[in-house]
């Protein structure tokens, strides 16, 4: 006989943008080797886990459509950077990419976090955005988008959205600890 159940328990998650968050943007990253670690990184993720938060990456590969690299590149390097990552104690629990476009899966549209969300059962509400760039801020409601200044000009956020600007990782970092006091 088999018994399925159906969990109700809905989690939180911390989605993190990859090029400008987890490695810094040198436009189109694709080995292991170019790979270099923002600052702040390693903590931002470690507190993440220990407060059973879901890490889960959302990026743009627009350099496969343009014939820059392969897709098997794109899930080589992120084998890659997984591994690395669980060297540091910390565990991200997926990595969502979009290659194309013209999709619903290229941020800003929701596409990729709307994929998470229905494998993760995640409660978008109490769940965080963390990017570096306005396309970041994903079409859809529920998660507090943080930016981080310093790739891309932030000056056109429109400050009615859920959109709080840090200098630093380190910033995004005290922020949600703050979060997590309250």
């Amino acid at each position: 006989m088999n018994h399925i159940s159906h969990s109700n328990h809905r989690c939180s998650a911390l989605f993190l943008d990859r090029d400008g968050i987890i490695n810094i943007d040198k436009s189109y990253v694709f080995r292991f080797e170019e790979i270099e670690w923002v600052e702040g990184i390693f903590n931002l993720i470690q507190f993440a886990n220990a407060q059973d938060l879901l890490v889960i990456v959302l990026t743009n590969q627009s350099g496969v459509a343009q014939g820059m690299y392969q897709e098997s590149d794109v899930i080589d390097l992120h084998i890659q950077m997984n591994e690395y990552l669980k060297s540091k104690n910390c565990k991200v629990t997926d990595w969502f990419y979009c290659t194309e476009y013209d999709s619903s899966c290229r941020k800003p549209n929701p596409g990729m976090m709307i994929e998470a969300q229905k494998k993760y059962n995640i409660n978008l509400y109490n769940s965080y955005m963390v990017g570096d760039k306005s396309t970041d801020i994903l079409k859809i409601d529920g998660p507090t988008t943080f930016l981080v200044r310093g790739n891309y000009p932030l000056g056109d956020i429109d400050k009615t959205e859920k959109v709080e600007v840090f200098d630093s990782l380190a910033d995004v970092l005290k922020r949600l600890k703050h979060a997590f006091q309250a």
